[in-house]
């Protein structure tokens, strides 16, 4: 058995370790810099999960992905809209 894991395999990991990390600071009070800058981090890992999908399934380079609908909403998203679905659990391990 390999030890290979998909590249969208782990972009979902470090997802959902960085959705991980927001939920930590906000429970734990950090500074509002902090949490946005790790709300930023959030955004641009969900971003980066389209992408892999998208190089997953196209034949065509990583390179020329087009953003699709959900992926425009969240690069749409401000900071403080993703801290807000944070605080709600609206992002969780299964948000897409």
């Amino acid at each position: 058995m390999t030890a290979y894991i998909a590249n969208n395999q782990k972009k979902n990991k470090l997802f959902n370790k960085r959705v991980y990390e927001l939920e930590h600071a906000i429970k734990n009070e950090f500074s509002h810099e902090k949490i946005e800058k790790i709300a930023e981090k959030v955004r641009e890992a969900k971003l980066s999960v389209y992408k892999s999908r998208f190089s997953e399934k196209s034949v065509l380079p990583a390179s020329s992905w087009e953003p699709d609908e959900l992926a425009k909403k969240w690069q749409a998203y401000t900071v403080d809209e993703i801290i807000h679905e944070c605080k709600l659990k609206n992002i969780s391990k299964n948000y897409i």
